[in-house]
């Protein structure tokens, strides 16, 4: 079907009763609001199984999707480099972290900085060598994707953690590391938010300005100023807690912020390099 047309993808799954479904996990919550702007409960549907990723998702979201469906959500890792979606798939009977392929794909972590080997169970950079490509053999390959490696349960390979973020994509928000995750798993935390949000940086004079922006569920009904603004204070108090940064946080109507209908979810906005 590939992403778009979000009403159509919702009269495809009631015409043709899909078991599975394959997008990215920002889209899929796209797709639980459209069946809500019809009048139609997600969880009366037909699908089962949703196999999520090519960006980073949290447990928080995994649950909220499941809550607002009856399926079970597995998490996917791919990269186009080695081979596009399939490297390693979380077991349904388990949703412990993807299985890695290791017949195919030999993992290891690293140290993101130095590049030293880490052992298993430590947090670092996952790295892959193919085993059996022969039109593009790949050896020793930086993904860049933040994880570990884990011993194997339902499978007999290794399993990844989480992948919490890239050492690329990591931000430097006044000295402190940020991954958009960490706000992710905040924002989906307060039952009145739809877990759709972005992060906006900008810079006064020399300081680094981050800028929250979520909206309210769209099952909500009239909700004041003074409700959004406790919202807000909840948000900021917690992400300045937790993650360790002061924010603004502006907490705006239902389906204010843009959706993702085909590819990622653009959580990150950076305005601190524009004009030089």
């Amino acid at each position: 079907m590939s992403g778009g047309q979000t009403e159509k993808q919702v009269q495809l799954i009631r015409d043709f009763q899909p078991d599975i479904i394959m997008v990215t996990p920002s889209y899929m919550q796209v797709i639980i609001e459209e069946f809500a702007r019809q009048g139609l409960d997600a969880r009366d549907c037909s699908l089962r199984i949703g196999i999520f990723g090519a960006e980073p998702w949290t447990e928080a979201m995994r649950h909220e999707i499941e809550f607002k469906t009856s399926l079970k959500a597995v998490d996917i890792y791919g990269l186009s480099e080695v081979m596009g979606p399939g490297v390693a798939c979380e077991c349904v009977e388990t949703q412990d972290g993807p299985v890695i392929w290791e017949d195919h794909f030999y993992p290891e972590i690293i140290d993101p900085v130095t590049g030293a080997p880490l052992p298993d169970g430590s947090e670092g950079e996952l790295v892959f060598t193919t085993l059996t490509k022969e039109g593009l053999p790949i050896i020793r390959y930086r993904t860049r994707d933040l994880t570990r490696l884990l011993p194997p349960t339902a499978r007999a390979f290794r399993r990844m953690g989480k992948i919490v973020g890239r050492s690329d994509d990591m931000l430097i928000v006044r000295g402190v590391n940020v991954f958009p995750t960490q706000i992710e798993e905040i924002v989906i935390q307060h039952d009145k938010l739809s877990g759709q949000y972005q992060i906006h940086l900008s810079r006064d004079g020399h300081l680094d300005k981050v800028e929250v922006h979520c909206e309210l569920q769209p099952t909500l009904g009239h909700v004041s100023d003074a409700e959004r603004q406790q919202i807000a204070d909840w948000l900021t108090h917690r992400i300045k807690t937790l993650v360790g940064i002061s924010t603004r946080v502006c907490v705006l109507p239902p389906d204010s912020i843009e959706r993702t209908l085909v590819g990622k979810a653009r959580r990150v906005i950076d305005h601190r390099h524009k004009g030089g």
